[in-house]
């Protein structure tokens, strides 16, 4: 794959996991305002935001990279009553606005609740709508091993895995620079990823083990299609089997193994800097597990007719 072929996962990627994190930060904002205070878990939530939208940011920039003419990209916004592709380019548009209002209202006017909640739960709907247009692309009888249900499922599958090993890794990083600065807040910010880890942990595994699903139905489907079907089965499981083995390899080991850290330190009260590199590590794994299930995802198409 050229870097033009590259530009596509690239941009999916990295905007699945900007929505998948968006929405998982904003849901610990929600469920958190029983434990603490609203100004405290704001604080908390700023700086992944803020990260958000910088790889929203990438991901737009990147998504240029496919295009011929990328200066001529907004007038692809002119089919949006026709094209899936004129939509998605449209939600992301609306996603990337609403994503900045909010982070511009959370740091500069964090009085106003009622409007950053109603605008963070917006941006989510966009950034949803975003993902089903995203994959609707791929829904064409000409691509066998794209034209499945399935392929939708997987993509919000992986905009939520992504997000929720995403935010608990910027959670860590703005503990460990909380503690290098000293700042006051360091001790709450320890005690919001205590309250969050076990169910990022939980919902991590659950989405692997719905990813590991889908990959499965995937290989059943094409395997009792077509022709063309069965030749995009033989390079998945043939050429590329080698890559196959280690994304699936990565999505087992890394979410059991930030279940067993996560489990240690509950059991043994250990403060949550022992789940750093944990963290950390899980993260790569599933990110770069994610990048080879998207490489084999465009590397095994094969056209049928024009």
């Amino acid at each position: 794959m050229n870097v033009r072929e590259w530009a596509l996962p690239v941009y999916t990627i990295l905007m699945q996991l900007a929505v998948g994190a968006f929405f998982i930060i904003w849901l610990i904002r929600y469920l958190a305002v029983s434990k603490f205070s609203s100004q405290e878990i704001d604080r908390v939530i700023f700086n992944p935001i803020l990260v958000i939208a910088f790889t929203i940011v990438v991901a737009m920039g990147g998504a240029h990279f496919h295009l011929s003419k990328p200066f001529h990209s907004f007038l692809a916004l002119l089919n949006f009553r026709t094209s899936w592709l004129s939509r998605e380019i449209a939600f992301t548009v609306l996603f990337f606005l609403t994503t900045i209002i909010v982070l511009y209202l959370v740091y500069f006017q964090p009085h106003r609740r009622i409007l950053i909640s109603g605008l963070g739960w917006l941006a989510i709907v966009f950034g949803f709508v975003l993902i089903y247009c995203m994959a609707r692309i791929y829904l064409i009888p000409t691509q066998a091993a794209w034209n499945s249900p399935s392929v939708i499922i997987s993509f919000f599958t992986t905009a939520l895995m992504l997000g929720s090993m995403a935010i608990a890794c910027l959670m860590m990083l703005d503990l460990k620079f909380a503690e290098i600065q000293k700042t006051d807040d360091m001790s709450l910010r320890a005690q919001v990823i205590r309250y969050s880890s076990g169910g990022l942990t939980v919902l991590t595994i659950v989405l692997a083990a719905l990813s590991l699903g889908i990959l499965l139905m995937q290989i059943r489907l094409l395997s009792q299609g077509y022709l063309i079907a069965r030749t995009s089965l033989s390079l998945l499981v043939q050429i590329y089997l080698p890559l196959l083995l280690l994304r699936l390899a990565f999505l087992i080991y890394a979410p059991v193994s930030l279940g067993i850290a996560v489990i240690k330190m509950y059991t043994r009260q250990s403060t949550p800097q022992s789940l750093m590199l944990p963290v950390y590590l899980s993260c790569l794994l599933i990110l770069v597990g994610e990048i080879i299930g998207r490489f084999l995802f465009y590397a095994t198409h094969i056209r049928v007719g024009l």
